[in-house]
């Protein structure tokens, strides 16, 4: 192995940046906008299209954006372009498979051209989500294909993705804490400057597993006490009073407690997929994780419990799920976004078709959607198209939908997020 190999040291770095999505392309811009020379590299034709015109795809990066960084950031599909890199970034999505196991084949494939162009000296850095101890395998593989020792003839480290989509409390990629484990010192090091020319405050931890471990540990345990609130829910029903009254009273308490809500069912690429990591690191090293086993199969149920729900409802109505003309508001798993996947919404979309409704879908951010194959009817929100369904089902709390509440003209409407007063063919999970 080579081990001679010598470091470039920080300043001005060409940085290149694999994967362009919704963590790849603020990242991409903001070392631009802290004077790196940066190569955005991306296999979507379609995204280097729309950012060599200068448009956006992200909810949270404007035009304008892309318009300060016109001479400092440059794209290609050109695997080539990332020999001049001192440092690569590794951005690309980590789901899960059908199966409910990592799905690391993007992951892999991006080691794959590294192998053909990633030169000595340059620094790693690993910012997908990936299960506990990822990152060495594939960093000791790649060293395998070029002949080099990790952390000696190219540094390694991991600082996983932070980015929370149309976040409304103000928190982006500069403000946001950056958790850097490297695979030695000075590659934590390294990252940690690198970084650190985007980040204000950066996290330095001894490891790339505890890298790792900490931000599937994060997601998994906002799952868990979103499970445990689905089980609240449950109790406070039985006895009569409104869990959400109950939370907002504990949310009080100022210390030791953080709130989280019940809901239709969790998505996106982070709760729903990140446990699942932790569990399939476990599996691996025979530990037992049954409170983690059951808030993923809790969370799983949620989208099935909100059709038995509305079934219910109509059943109540003298009328039947599978003659029901049904508008679901909401198909992206979180308001401001367009992002479906995991999505409780599509699931709730599939089991009603499932079982014989005829379903359209309302979402401002959403203009097609496929559900098992065969694209949904898309409504806009307005009071004719309520009127045309037998029922209404809240799913997300878009601010359009929200500030008009046209839910009120539909006989039956059934409200997970409970925005409003049960009463009036207006009925809460």
């Amino acid at each position: 192995m080579i081990s001679d190999v010598t470091i470039a040291r920080p300043g001005p770095t060409r940085v290149a940046v694999i994967g362009l999505g919704y963590t790849g392309l603020p990242l991409a811009l903001g070392l631009a906008n802290a004077g790196h020379h940066v190569t955005g590299y991306d296999i979507d034709e379609s995204k280097l299209a729309a950012l060599r015109s200068g448009r956006s795809y992200l909810t949270d990066v404007r035009d304008e954006d892309l318009a300060v960084t016109s001479g400092t950031l440059r794209v290609t599909g050109d695997s080539s372009a990332l020999e001049h890199a001192e440092a690569v970034v590794v951005c690309v999505p980590t789901p899960t498979a059908t199966d409910g196991k990592p799905d690391l084949r993007a992951f892999d494939s991006v080691f794959e051209v590294l192998a053909a162009h990633l030169q000595p000296g340059a620094l790693l850095v690993v910012q997908s989500t990936v299960p506990p101890g990822t990152t060495a395998r594939a960093a000791a593989l790649l060293g395998e294909r070029l002949g080099l020792t990790p952390g000696e003839g190219f540094l390694v480290a991991n600082a996983p993705e932070r980015i929370n989509p149309a976040n409304a409390e103000g928190w982006n990629l500069e403000n946001t804490p950056k958790i850097v484990g490297g695979i030695n010192a000075e590659s934590g090091e390294r990252a940690r400057q690198l970084l650190g020319s985007v980040c204000r405050v950066v996290v330095p931890v001894d490891s790339l597993e505890v890298a790792e471990t900490a931000k599937v540990f994060e997601n998994t345990f906002r799952l868990v006490n979103i499970a445990l609130t689905y089980e609240l829910e449950a109790l406070c029903n039985s006895i009569g009073v409104s869990v959400h009254d109950v939370i907002d009273a504990a949310a009080t308490k100022p210390y030791g407690f953080l709130a989280h809500r019940p809901g239709p069912g969790i998505g996106g690429e982070c709760i729903p997929v990140d446990p699942r990591f932790l569990r399939s690191v476990a599996a691996e090293s025979n530990v037992s994780m049954p409170l983690v086993e059951e808030a993923i199969r809790r969370a799983d149920r949620r989208p099935l419990e909100v059709v038995d729900r509305l079934a219910e409802l109509l059943s109540d109505a003298d009328q039947e799920l599978a003659t029901a003309r049904v508008l679901v508001v909401g198909a992206a798993y979180k308001p401001g976004v367009s992002d479906v996947r995991n999505s409780p919404s599509v699931e709730v979309i599939a089991e009603l078709q499932r079982r014989g409704a005829k379903v359209s879908y309302v979402d401002p951010h959403v203009e097609v959607l496929s559900v098992d194959g065969a694209q949904v009817a898309r409504a806009e929100w307005n009071r004719s198209a309520v009127l045309e369904h037998d029922c209404v089902v809240l799913m997300t709390p878009e601010r359009q939908v929200v500030d008009r509440p046209l839910w009120y003209a539909a006989p039956l409407v059934l409200d997970a997020w409970n925005l409003a007063a049960a009463g009036d063919g207006i009925h809460h999970l």
